[in-house]
Order: structure tokens, then C-alpha cells, then sequence
């Protein structure tokens, strides 16, 4: 499975940390994956990008990946279910989501804006 920029990806750090998160760059060149990291057993690497290799990381299935409306649905349960930890981990998981969406949403705009200034 080719892995692209933005794919949601999880997998291990040459530390051995698991690491979950979206990837930001690919280096084909040198097998260097860019991943931001969104979820960790290492709590300092949350939050932060770090770099690992391509095949030490697998693509997450997209059909396993919840969205946020799934997330704000699942909020919802954990309020009324009086659930405080699960409702920690749904909006750590919707932060998630908006930040690998505003990222994406952010490549889309720069990538059409490089192809209309190289066309003009």
C-alpha cells in the first residue's frame, strides 16, 4: 500500500515509542516518513512530528478512521453516560481530526495555488 501525505499512519520510532498520527512528508528518496503524532505510549512526543522510517509505519484503513461527526456523536454518550475519561480520549481524538483536516484542507490550497501561479 503506496502511503501519501496526510494518511493517517501508526507504527514504531527507532526508540520503539508507538506512535499514531498523519504523516506531513515523504522522503522517496531516503525512506524518511514525516509523521505528526497524535497519539503515543511516550506522552512527550505527542504533539510534535518526528521521523521514521517507511516500513516501519502502516497505513491506518480508512474504514477504521472516525470522523468527526462520529466523534461529536460518541461525545454525546460519553456526556450522558457521565463518562469523564471517555470523554477525555473522543475529544483528544476530535482535536485529532481537525488538526489532520485543517492541515490537509492547508496542502490542497497551497497545492492549487503552485498550480495556477505555474501556469499564469
Amino acid at each position: 500500500m503506496r502511503l501519501e501525505t496526510s494518511d493517517w499512519v501508526q507504527g514504531r520510532t527507532s526508540n520503539g515509542e508507538l506512535i499514531q498520527g498523519f504523516i506531513e512528508h515523504i522522503d522517496t528518496l531516503e525512506g524518511i516518513v514525516t509523521v505528526q503524532v497524535i497519539k503515543s505510549d511516550n506522552e512527550e512526543a505527542v504533539g510534535k512530528a518526528t521521523t521514521v522510517r517507511e516500513h516501519w509505519i502502516k497505513k491506518i484503513p480508512e474504514d477504521a478512521q472516525m470522523n468527526a461527526e462520529q466523534l461529536l456523536s460518541m461525545i454525546d454518550i460519553a456526556l450522558a453516560t457521565r463518562d469523564e475519561a471517555w470523554f477525555m480520549e473522543l475529544t483528544d481524538q476530535l482535536q485529532a481530526v481537525k488538526l489532520h483536516d485543517n492541515y490537509d484542507s492547508r496542502n490542497k490550497d497551497n497545492a492549487k495555488h503552485s498550480r495556477l501561479t505555474s501556469f499564469i
